[in-house]
């Protein structure tokens, strides 16, 4: 579903508005992916986001430079 220009975009919209199948497909697979794939878990990303604020702010308070961390 991702496009690279605004000119795919409009192009994957006009060919999806004339393809209902195709609605109905990723439609279908949204809803079976929704309960199993990290994409969708809200409560595991602000897990994450929470942590990696927590870092970066003991970093800030330990009088650390910023720098790339991977959040556990």
């Amino acid at each position: 579903m991702v496009a690279g220009s605004l000119e795919q975009y409009e192009e994957r919209a006009c060919y999806l508005a004339s393809h209902p199948e195709e609605i109905a497909s990723l439609k279908d697979k949204l809803a079976k992916n929704r309960l199993t794939m990290p994409l969708f878990d809200t409560e595991r990303y602000v897990k994450h986001l929470e942590n990696a604020f927590q870092t970066m702010w003991q970093r800030h308070e330990a009088g650390q430079m910023p720098e790339s961390f991977v959040v556990k």
